[in-house]
């Protein structure tokens, strides 16, 4: 059986947040809050391909453990357009326990070996 414990880190996702680089990283907390609050993480996902601000300011403010008015500054300045993808795969990897989905199990290598 495969080892389904990802490597440290794996799940983090690096933004660029009003000009600085900065790690959002998944947790339980994030999973739960923002399940709660939007009503099941998929839901989440679907506000913020919605552009639902407060939403993508909670998940951003979740991902890097502040509180939403210590981003929403920077959520806007940075624009939500900016913000929209990295935040909607966090969301998902949080969906996934904190680990990156796999594509089909192996790496781009396996997936297209080079030719003989």
């Amino acid at each position: 059986m495969a080892e389904r414990k990802a490597r440290l880190g794996a799940g983090n996702v690096e933004i660029e947040l009003d000009g600085e680089t900065v790690v959002l990283k998944p947790t339980l907390l994030a999973c739960q809050t923002l399940s709660r609050k939007a009503g099941g993480l998929s839901a989440a996902v679907e506000a913020v391909g919605r552009m639902d601000f407060d939403m993508l300011v909670s998940v951003i403010a979740l991902g890097l453990n502040r509180k939403p008015s210590d981003v929403e500054e920077a959520v806007w300045s940075t624009g939500m357009t900016n913000l929209v993808a990295p935040a909607i795969r966090f969301l998902t990897i949080v969906s996934n326990g904190g680990r990156p989905l796999e594509s089909s199990g192996g790496s781009k290598e396996e997936e297209n070996p080079p030719s003989a």
